[in-house]
């Protein structure tokens, strides 16, 4: 009889070790694609001999390969303990990707979010940029002063950093920022879209902002909170295994997804990396537009 309740019990608990096998085996990502610069069709992903969708922010396995079937294309990627970016071109044949396997994967939770959003704004960036060279969208720029993302008064968090100020429309800005007394604390001259105050020692209180061109001027209030009384970001953002160009993407998209108030404060977390990172670029051109991913299910 008992031999009979062993099988039992064996048949019962098979379905769990399967489970547990299987969790095992799940390949764990090494690394994630930054970007690339031609259609997702020029490039080859493989797991195995299973071929895998391209896309920015898409995981990375050990021994995955990538071959760049364009003379011209390049594909950057992150990996877990390379301090910079890897960049594959035809040049690399087949390229095997290998490096330091994690103990756990981390595109989940904040960071699997994250890549969901930046991946909808690559598509919208990309049929952007495609209908404009068809002819579909206007090419004019527009000389009227635009800033969405100070359609509201700002909250951003004091300490010892530079400010980072975003517009829309191309021109050439002067910009001030002012204390709660109307006094200039920083000011400057900034061209294109993107503009940053040198190192300031900024204090709780309030402070307003003016940007100025073409004889327009937009003034906003920004609110400068003490680090420790902001919003509770998620724990997964000090996670060590994710490379640090996803925690500060993730960071400013969550700052983003939770309040309007928070967009300049979502800047300055991927402003830094805007001119050499897609991520970040597609973020930042989003926020000083004043748009805003969904909130975290």
């Amino acid at each position: 009889m008992k031999s009979w309740i062993l099988i039992l019990i064996g048949v019962a608990l098979w379905p769990s070790a399967l489970h547990a096998a299987e969790a095992q085996l799940k390949p764990v990502e090494i690394g994630y694609i930054e970007s690339f610069d031609h259609g997702a069709d020029v490039y080859v992903l493989k797991t195995g001999d299973t071929r895998r969708d391209v896309a920015i922010l898409g995981p990375v396995f050990n021994g995955d390969t990538i071959e760049v079937n364009d003379a011209y294309a390049t594909l950057t990627l992150r990996v877990v303990g390379q301090d910079g970016p890897i960049v594959l071109s035809k040049a690399n044949d087949v390229a095997t990707i290998t490096g330091r396997i994690p103990q756990k994967g981390f595109m989940s939770g904040v960071f699997g979010w994250t890549a969901s959003v930046v991946q909808l704004f690559d598509r919208e960036r990309r049929e952007q940029v495609s209908a404009s060279i068809r002819g579909n969208i206007g090419n004019e720029i527009g000389s009227k002063l635009s800033a969405p993302l100070f359609a509201l008064p700002q909250t951003v968090l004091a300490g010892r950093r530079k400010l980072t100020i975003g517009w829309v429309s191309p021109l050439t800005v002067e910009i001030r920022v002012l204390d709660g007394e109307g006094r200039p604390v920083a000011n400057g001259q900034g061209s294109g879209t993107l503009w940053a105050t040198p190192e300031v020692d900024w204090k709780p209180g309030e402070y307003s902002i003016e940007l100025a061109a073409a004889g327009e001027t937009i003034r906003q209030s920004l609110h400068f909170l003490p680090p420790d009384k902001g919003p509770k970001l998620p724990s997964e953002l000090g996670d060590p295994t994710a490379p640090e160009p996803l925690r500060a993407v993730a960071a400013g998209a969550w700052y983003a997804a939770e309040d309007p108030a928070f967009l300049l404060e979502a800047l300055q977390h991927v402003a830094p990396d805007a001119g050499s990172s897609r991520p970040a670029r597609l973020l930042a051109l989003a926020f000083i537009e004043g748009k805003r991913p969904s909130p975290q299910p």
